[in-house]
Formats: structure tokens, sequence, C-alpha cells
């Protein structure tokens, strides 16, 4: 699969052209863009997204987050299984980041490093 390429949410472009994104990089943006996406958020797919309450605030529980990173993750087709999650806490800009190792359905490994969820 072919798409636009994003960085941080706007499109990038190179010599004014739009960038493109294939492969295991579009599929690390499609993954990304669903757990930075709040569940309901879009009104034309609510179910699109991930669930927010277990990813913030002083009663943080890992393994909840966990479950809705799961769920989340179910939406995209390409993905079997989540292997492996790390949560990285930044206390001085307050932001909270995961790295996945998930599972494709072929089997291959893909690694995707600091995913902003704040």
């Amino acid at each position: 699969m072919k798409t636009l390429k994003l960085k941080d949410g706007d499109l990038c472009f190179e010599n004014n052209e739009m960038q493109m994104v294939e492969g295991d990089k579009e599929l690390a943006q499609s993954v990304a863009m669903i757990l930075q996406t709040r569940k309901g958020e879009f009104q034309l797919e609510p179910e699109h997204g991930m669930e927010r309450e277990n990813l913030l605030g002083k009663a943080f529980d890992e393994e909840l987050l966990r479950y809705d990173v799961v769920e989340a993750i179910a939406q995209e087709e390409r993905i079997s299984a989540l292997e492996d999650m790390a949560v990285i806490d930044d206390l001085k800009s307050r932001q909270r980041k995961i790295s996945l190792v998930l599972k494709k359905e072929d089997q291959e490994v893909l690694t995707i490093e600091g995913v902003d969820l704040a």
C-alpha cells in the first residue's frame, strides 16, 4: 500500500512535491495514526482510534494501556499480534510515548519506536 507521508500530523513536501510512503513505513504510520487518534474523535468512523482513559493520569496502569493498545491495533488488518510494548515517560515534558514490536500478518516483525501518545 502507498499513501501520503505524514510527520507530526502534517503532509511532507520535498521540492514542492508531496512525499509518499509505502511498505513497512506506511504500516508503521497507519498504526501510529490509530494510536494517536482518540476513539470517537473521527466522526466518519467513530470506532477508529484508541481509548485514552487509561493513558493519562496519576493512576496509570500499564496493563490497562496494553489492553487499549491491543484493541486499537486490531483495527489494522495487517497486524496479527502485539509482541512487546515499552512505555517511555518523559517527566520534564510530561509526555508518554510507547515503542512496539508487532507481528505482521505475514509473520514478519515490525518495530515502531517512540509513538507520542500525549
